[in-house]
């Protein structure tokens, strides 16, 4: 019985030390994504290699505080600016991202989000990133909070995450996003998560037009275009043809 615990101990850390090699790896990638105009990630120093020493950085929360797995990074509100930092994947086990209310740019990496399959919370709304919503989102089998609203985002909302398993909180409002909203599983859906997007239709928003009724809107358009330049037509035939008639010349 020793000899096999001895065994899965020697299997299981050189796991765990890749493991938390790559959260160091994580930090790193992120701090030199992206920039840092208010000094707020100035006391990620990388190289100390000590049990637990990136749990000391702002806005980094690990899963112990002597071990170097993140669980979180929260850095809401600090003025970072940047692309999206895709290094963020290598956070493999965060539960939760929270980068709301900071200034990036750009368009979210379709890839990324496959790496992060323990990701409870996402919140990268209030900054300026603009493109598709990724699809792959709803791939995130635990996601139960996604918040994108107040960006640039464009395109329509994947149908995909309207099945999204766990999701009880949702917000694209106020981005450029259009289409017809899918059909939401969570009940607790409103007006306000869909806000400030003209071209969006669909519950709870109103509905969509009906293909048919383009078709319709043109022919009543083009029978009231036709109604108001007949007359004019009318009179244009008239005026042609008494003047045509004046210029003929008289018999003798």
């Amino acid at each position: 019985m020793v000899a096999k615990l001895v065994c899965l101990l020697v299997l299981l850390v050189p796991s765990l030390t890749r493991a938390m090699e790559s959260d160091i790896t994580c930090l790193r990638s992120l701090k030199s994504q992206l920039k840092d105009p208010h000094a707020h990630l100035s006391n990620w120093v990388f190289g100390n290699y000590s049990d637990g020493y990136i749990c000391s950085f702002f806005g980094v929360y690990c899963w112990r505080s002597n071990l170097n797995k993140v669980i979180s990074i929260n850095l809401g509100g600090s003025g970072l600016e940047g692309e999206f930092p895709s290094g963020v994947k290598l956070c493999s086990f965060m539960e939760s991202l929270n980068l709301t209310g900071n200034n990036l740019t750009g368009t979210l990496p379709s890839d990324i989000f496959s790496s992060l399959p323990y990701l409870v919370t996402l919140d990268l709304s209030n900054n300026n990133l603009a493109g598709n919503i990724p699809a792959s989102l709803s791939n995130v089998s635990y996601l139960n909070t996604l918040l994108l609203d107040h960006n640039r985002l464009t395109g329509p909302i994947p149908s995909e995450l309207a099945s999204s398993p766990r999701l009880l909180k949702f917000s694209v409002a106020h981005n450029d996003l259009k289409g017809p909203i899918p059909e939401f599983t969570i009940r607790n859906i409103s007006l306000s998560s869909f806000d400030g997007n003209p071209d969006l239709c669909g519950f709870p928003l109103d509905p969509c037009p009906r293909p048919d009724s383009f078709y319709s809107m043109a022919i009543i358009a083009a029978n009231i275009a036709a109604a108001a330049f007949f007359p004019v037509g009318a009179c244009y035939g008239w005026l042609f043809d008494s003047r045509k008639q004046n210029q003929r010349p008289k018999r003798r």
